[in-house]
């Protein structure tokens, strides 16, 4: 369960210390919603403001969390742990105190014990920094040429989908997306595999999920590889009109792959995708498809897949060359990247670096 039931606990103990709440990616629908103390995410997929919180403390609670990527976790502070699971404790980092409890039990417990502190220093430094990191993710979401960005996609997502809907995520960029970019409205819930490699699960989630909560919106953001693996259950969508809304992020490529293999200064290989019209096949089967490839049409056309009754596709060709940036970048990822260029530059591919330049740095 981890700090799921413990929103407003979380929150009055963060007053009570001054103390900023940076969360993991699992807890985003429970913690982000309705919290002044929130600073966003840690780790490779989070924010700046979440992992200097994080890194620059002098105490670490660490609550019903097994946040695994131990180089996010403070080399100083000391450290502890509340979990309902034993064997959780100290297993990622070394830990000052191990409790072994419910979250919520836990700090109410806690908080009469606890004098009201004054100093909020730490706390408006991790909040001012956050405010930065939202504007960023702003930036990036809007459009200003021709290309789609996956940010944009996800944020207009964000704005025009209900407020109790119900999101899946394939493994790789779809789940980054959503986790930077979607508003967790308290109502909202997220389901992605978040573990490494992982493939073609949002789909399959979805139709369970719809089934299981027939009078909720239910939208599974796909990558263009994951639901290529699973084509054939298009026709159960038809067959059993199961409400569910796919949108494909089609940018041709297992994007995940590719940007790892670039970052390690690797020519990508066996990471493109020939893939069909998604939407011509969706409407050959039966499944109302639309596909969109510029963004002036993109908001329309958003609305009306939302607004049809039964199951519907939406194909968005988004652009390749988007880097998922991590919140801190090391000078050995700038010097693997560079090295990337050369090998692609030798190699005829000059174009793509150029790309990747111009869309991800100079929008």
């Amino acid at each position: 369960m981890g700090a799921r039931e413990s929103h407003d606990q979380l929150v009055a103990l963060a007053d009570k210390i001054k103390a900023p709440i940076a969360h993991s990616s699992r807890s985003k629908e429970f913690v982000e919603p309705n919290n002044p103390f929130n600073v966003g995410m840690t780790g490779i997929l989070g924010n700046l403001a979440g992992m200097q919180a994080m890194d620059d403390c002098d105490l670490l609670l660490c609550l019903g969390s097994d946040f695994a990527y131990t180089q996010f976790y403070s080399k100083k502070a000391q450290i502890v742990q509340v979990d309902t699971q034993a064997k959780h404790l100290g297993r990622r980092t070394p830990i000052n105190l191990g409790l072994v409890g419910d979250v919520a039990n836990t700090i109410e417990a806690l908080l009469p014990l606890l004098e009201q502190r004054s100093d909020d220093s730490h706390l408006n430094n991790a909040l001012e920094q956050w405010h930065k990191d939202k504007k960023e993710y702003a930036g990036k979401a809007r459009h200003e040429s021709e290309l789609i960005h996956p940010q944009y996609l996800t944020q207009l997502l964000s704005d025009k989908a209900d407020r109790n809907a119900i999101f899946t995520a394939d493994g790789g960029s779809p789940m980054v997306w959503l986790l930077r970019h979607l508003e967790a409205t308290g109502e909202r819930r997220f389901l992605t595999s978040l573990l490494h490699g992982t493939m073609a699960n949002a789909y399959p989630q979805a139709l369970g999920i719809a089934n299981a909560y027939p009078q909720r919106q239910v939208i599974a953001m796909c990558g263009d590889g994951g639901l290529t693996m699973l084509m054939g259950d298009l026709l159960t969508l038809v067959q059993e009109q199961i409400p569910v809304k796919l949108l494909v992020f089609n940018n041709e490529s297992l994007g995940f792959v590719e940007m790892e293999q670039r970052v390690e200064g690797l020519l990508d290989n066996y990471t493109s995708l020939h893939n069909p019209n998604f939407a011509s096949l969706a409407e050959q089967i039966g499944l109302q498809g639309w596909q969109v490839d510029t963004p002036e049409r993109l908001p329309d056309t958003m609305q009306a897949w939302l607004d049809h009754k039964g199951p519907a596709l939406l194909e968005v060709k988004v652009n390749r060359m988007e880097l998922v940036m991590p919140p801190k970048i090391e000078a050995n990822q700038v010097a693997s990247t560079a090295l990337f260029g050369v090998k692609a530059v030798l190699n005829g591919r000059s174009d793509e670096v150029i790309s990747l330049i111009r869309d991800n740095f100079i929008k």
